[in-house]
């Protein structure tokens, strides 16, 4: 029997979820989108195009679906994804995974008692680059964020902090293993009644420090990551799908080359050529084309088959929240 997937929420995202399950089901004949729900005619007009029903109220589709994308606004995520975890249905919740950490909590312990899977979209974790440069992460010492974006007259029900600033929050949470024991932050609206740009330092309990920004009012995107870490440097354009990993070189690490004992502006024009080849590794980093939504939709349904843990499962969706409401706690008005 074919796993039958929904789409609750047919909005701007709801209907790429859609599209990547259609997608996803004419190479798999064992996956079926079920079905689309939403009230909007438009939603309507989108099930035809992709030869599915669309119902009005997700109650109607109880005990006919296997797993669900909730893509409804954050407000509705504690009352949507709910009533399918307790029913046993897996649930892929896009970020926020709730509105308040209490909530998220709930879906939790839902999840955990029903045995249903419960995902969360923390899209970032499966970025091609992010991905790419996972064998050279270690132990982070400093982390400089920077998330960019014109206004997008959409996902205006949370600010920016839950908006955008939640996914870098996400890795450099589970890149640390640790919840940070410091925060500060600042922020101020521009567009709309809550905060558009928002600035974050984390101070974690291992040393870390990391420098957030997030801004839904610029003129340009941007996601790019900085993390320094004891021998090496990572620098990631997340949109760009690039980024490089340097260290020291191993003559470097041995103590082979004492720094201190070479002048570099003896050397000349071969100065340059002398720490590029001599004082340090570079290793230039290129994601895979697999767009991160895709590759977080492919790994949902074959955790969802395989009944295995989601690299961001409920637990992970939550911490994020909680440092989250933090950052909004301790944010300063500018």
């Amino acid at each position: 029997m074919a796993l039958r997937v929904a789409v609750i929420g047919v909005g701007h995202l709801g209907k790429i979820h859609a599209e990547i399950y259609a997608r996803l089901a004419k190479k798999d004949p064992q996956l079926e989108l079920a079905a689309l729900c939403d009230t909007t005619p438009e939603a309507e007009k989108h099930a035809k195009s992709l030869k599915v029903p669309c119902v009005k109220d997700y109650t109607q589709l109880e005990g006919k679906v296997d797993a669900v994308s909730v893509v409804v606004p954050t407000t509705f995520h504690r009352a949507v994804g709910g009533f399918f975890l307790e029913r046993g249905v897996a649930c892929m919740i896009e970020k926020p995974i709730a509105k308040t950490a209490g909530e998220a909590e709930e879906l939790c312990a839902l999840a955990e008692k029903s045995g249903a899977v419960l995902q969360v979209g923390h899209v970032e974790r499966f970025n091609p680059v992010v991905r790419a440069a996972a064998p050279y992460l270690g132990r982070p010492r400093f982390v400089e964020a920077v998330r960019i974006s014109p206004y997008p007259f959409r996902s205006t029900d949370v600010g920016v902090t839950l908006d955008l600033m939640i996914h870098d929050i996400d890795l450099i949470v589970a890149l640390a293993g640790e919840e940070p024991g410091e925060i500060r932050a600042a922020g101020t609206p521009v567009f709309s009644k809550s905060e558009d740009v928002a600035n974050a330092r984390l101070e974690f309990p291992s040393g870390c420090v990391a420098n957030v920004t997030a801004s839904r009012v610029s003129l340009k995107k941007e996601r790019k990551m900085r993390i320094f870490q004891d021998d090496g440097y990572l620098s990631l354009d997340l949109l760009g799908n690039e980024g490089v990993f340097i260290e020291k070189s191993e003559a470097l690490k041995s103590g082979a080359i004492d720094p201190s004992k070479i002048s570099l502006a003896s050397l000349g024009a071969a100065a340059l050529t002398f720490q590029l080849e001599k004082l340090i590794r570079r290793v230039v980093l290129k994601g895979d084309k697999t767009p991160p939504l895709d590759a977080e939709l492919a790994a949902f349904v074959a955790c969802v088959r395989t009944r295995t843990p989601p690299l961001v499962d409920g637990f992970a969706g939550t911490r994020a929240l909680k440092v989250a409401e933090r950052v909004l706690a301790c944010m300063r008005a500018l």
